[in-house]
């Protein structure tokens, strides 16, 4: 196995459209899904996207809005069509970053290979998709690089694919990729951090996906000195309450001096939640709403800018 011996910092990040520096990434949803191609076998239930002109409606509205950049967080096998995050980025001008990784076993069909492969298996897949090229555009002329990492957790660690985790650690580890890690609402937080710091992977390298969800302080305290990235992203999801959970948490953290340990995101895997496909606020929600929201709380320009996309754009660099 191959080891994460150096590198050099800060690196291009690699979007859909070809690699660009971290600094041009502007505003940036750190977590969404913008196309999510049905699946075959799994739960009718399982959220689609792939209302292309609607879709594309929805990016050109976050970009006048000022928004620049997302981070696509459906990975291959479950729905992931990067030819269509490729053209979706060119009409819209938005910087879209596909990612490489699992999502939970549920969004897959039966038997799906990732979970019954040894763990040097994963890695290979993950290294390859990040190195040369994700599966679906290998026959490309130029194949699309992922650029991030993305797995998802279920509720108990015994139930987490152990092979694919393992195999993760040793592509993070080999490549320096950042992995979002989905949580089922903050839970296997500490878990995972042991688990992939343990693994050789700096805790730089870790985005803990919603974590607002266990707003528990002392906790997020104690992750954000860790090191790693915690991701916020309930603010239109009403049962989980964000005018009592979400917004005083983030008063909390930029109170703490924590502000560059989080990263903002809508997450709108659900048409409902868009504007274009349902009645939601919509993708220009983190540039309009929720940034004039942070300001109205008296929470200075350098803390905003860090949240709603400065620290996740440095930690795709491999810096922070």
């Amino acid at each position: 196995m191959s080891n994460l011996t150096s590198f050099s910092f800060p690196r291009p990040v690699n979007t859909v459209q070809g690699p660009i520096s971290y600094e041009d990434l502007g505003i940036t949803d750190c977590h969404n899904h913008i196309w999510i191609d049905p699946v075959p076998g799994v739960d009718p239930n399982s959220p689609v996207l792939n209302q292309f002109n609607e879709i594309e409606l929805e990016l050109i509205e976050y970009k006048k809005a000022g928004g620049q950049s997302l981070l696509d967080c459906q990975p291959e096998g479950c729905g992931r069509n990067s030819i269509k995050l490729m053209e979706l980025s060119q009409k819209s001008g938005v910087t879209v970053i596909a990612c490489t990784g699992f999502h939970r076993q549920k969004y897959y069909p039966p038997q799906h290979w990732l979970f019954s492969k040894r763990a040097q298996k994963v890695c290979d897949f993950l290294s390859t998709e990040l190195e040369t090229g994700m599966y679906e555009t290998l026959e490309l002329e130029r194949p699309l690089k992922a650029g991030f990492i993305k797995i998802a957790l279920e509720t108990a660690w015994g139930d987490c694919p152990q092979a694919a985790l393992e195999g993760t650690a040793f592509a993070a580890k080999k490549t320096g990729a950042l992995i979002e890690i989905h949580t089922e609402k903050g839970a296997l937080a500490e878990k995972a951090c042991l688990y992939f710091t343990d693994n050789g992977v700096s805790p730089n390298q870790i985005v803990l996906c919603h974590m607002d969800k266990r707003p528990d302080y002392g906790l997020q305290n104690e992750l954000a000195r860790l090191g790693v990235l915690l991701e916020y992203d309930t603010f239109y999801r009403p049962k989980y309450d964000p005018e009592k959970n979400l917004w005083p948490l983030i008063d909390h953290m930029v109170e703490n001096e924590l502000a560059g340990s989080i990263a903002l995101a809508t997450d709108m895997a659900e048409a409902a939640l868009y504007h274009y496909l349902g009645d939601g606020p919509g993708l220009h929600s983190l540039p309009t709403d929720i940034k004039t929201k942070l300001q109205e709380r008296g929470i200075s320009d350098k803390d905003i800018t860090q949240m709603i996309g400065g620290n996740i754009a440095r930690r795709l660099a491999g810096i922070i």
